[in-house]
Order: structure tokens, then sequence, then C-alpha cells
């Protein structure tokens, strides 16, 4: 079951390796109007729970909850707690670190969190009908391996939203 699930999830970074050919460098961090996240935030957003979910402490700690401070063993510029939810994103603006970070370089962090997070998962050998016990959760690690497959795919369709708002031209999805 695991290996039909991590199936599922590699079609959904597929999709998003899609999503970010030919992206132009000027517009991985542009929002595309008031109150829309840029190409760079949404997949922040990603990587960030791609590696708090199955890895991490779940997204939950003794910290400030509106902030997010998490304990993950995959780090990065892009694991960042103002890419934890929308709002959050919206209210703390990317680090000069993140800024810099081309369209190559954007989709290259994301797709390294992930396949360390499925080295790490598929170390760990967890049973799928088991609980995080990390983070109280009323999911098992299949809902949350079938979740994250949708979550990816999900936030794809918002960088191809995102880049033609900005006017550009996408691979054909």
């Amino acid at each position: 079951m695991l290996d039909v699930l991590l199936g599922q999830l590699e079609l959904a970074y597929f999709e998003l390796g899609e999503a970010f050919k030919g992206l132009k460098d000027e517009n991985v961090w542009k929002r595309p109007a008031e109150g829309l996240l840029s190409v760079g935030e949404t997949a922040g957003h990603v990587a960030h729970w791609a590696a708090l979910r199955l890895v991490g402490d779940g997204g939950c700690s003794e910290s400030d909850p509106s902030w997010g401070m998490s304990t993950c063993p995959v780090t990065g510029p892009l694991i960042d707690p103002r890419f934890r939810y929308y709002t959050n994103t919206l209210q703390y603006s990317p680090s000069a670190e993140q800024l810099a970070m081309t369209a190559d370089q954007v989709w290259q962090e994301v797709l390294r969190v992930h396949k360390e997070v499925v080295a790490l998962f598929r170390e760990r050998n967890v049973d799928l009908a088991s609980h995080p016990t990390t983070c109280p959760s009323q999911f098992t690690y299949e809902e949350l391996l079938r979740y994250q497959a949708f979550h990816v795919a999900y936030h794809a369709g918002q960088i191809y939203q995102t880049r033609h708002i900005l006017g550009e031209e996408t691979v054909d999805n």
C-alpha cells in the first residue's frame, strides 16, 4: 500500500514540476493581486507541510500557534513558518534569502525536500494505520499520505492560475 500512496504523491509532484516549467524568475515572488500568493509562497507552503506532516512534529509545538514554530529533521529555506497557512503568508514577507531564489532554485528546493521526506518516511517504516504520535491527529499516516497527494496537486493548480494571471504561458496541462 505504501508504494501505491507514494506513487500518487509522485504523480502530484510531477504535475507541480510541470507548473514550474518556463516560470520567469521575476514572477517567482510576485503576487498577482492583493490577497493572492506568489508562486514562491505557494511552493514554500507545499514544502513546509510536506516536511512537517510526514517527518516533523506535524505542525504542533509549544510555541505561538499563530506563527507555528515547529521541529523537523528536514530543513531549508522553504521550511519556514511564514508559509504555514495563507494568513501567515500574507502577514509575513518572504526573507531576503527566499526572495533571492530563482524559479529553478525554488523548484529544486521543493523537490529536494520531497525526496528527503520520502526517504525519511520510508526509513521510519511506520504502520500506515497508526496515528502520528508527535501531533495528536484524527488521521492515520495512510490518510495523511492520501491528503498530501491532493494537497500538492491542488497547489500545483494554484501555481498555474497565478502564472496565467501574471500573463505567463504554461505547458499544456
